[in-house]
């Protein structure tokens, strides 16, 4: 049975502080933003990059996934309105939360770029 709000939240946060080292990549899942906890903890031990791009590239990206079909939905509604309604809920988040902010739209490479420089 798949943990559901406060369990799910604390098993991520103790999942986060479980694979912070030094000079390790974590991508976490979108919703780490949510608990206060995790947003300090993350500003403090380490760098945190926003890749931040608008809801119509997110949503041409999932959409674009081969198994798209079988993502569930956090709302129930489409995937433009939720991933809109998701995006300004977390955003302010993001950006509270990252030391960088790097805009996603741009090539791979140029990404990859702005993140080794970052």
């Amino acid at each position: 049975m798949p943990l559901r709000g406060e369990a799910a939240r604390a098993r991520e946060t103790a999942a986060l502080e479980a694979v912070s080292a030094p000079s390790t990549v974590v991508a976490t899942g979108g919703g780490i933003i949510l608990t206060e906890y995790n947003r300090r903890y993350m500003h403090r031990v380490g760098v945190v990059i926003y890749l931040c791009a608008p809801v119509s590239t997110l949503v041409n990206r999932l959409e674009a996934e081969p198994e798209a079909d079988l993502r569930p939905t956090l709302t129930g509604k489409p995937l433009s309105e939720e991933v809109r309604e998701v995006l300004e809920q977390r955003d302010a988040l993001y950006r509270e939360t990252a030391h960088y902010i790097i805009d996603a739209t741009k090539a791979p490479a140029q990404v990859v770029s702005e993140i080794i420089a970052a």
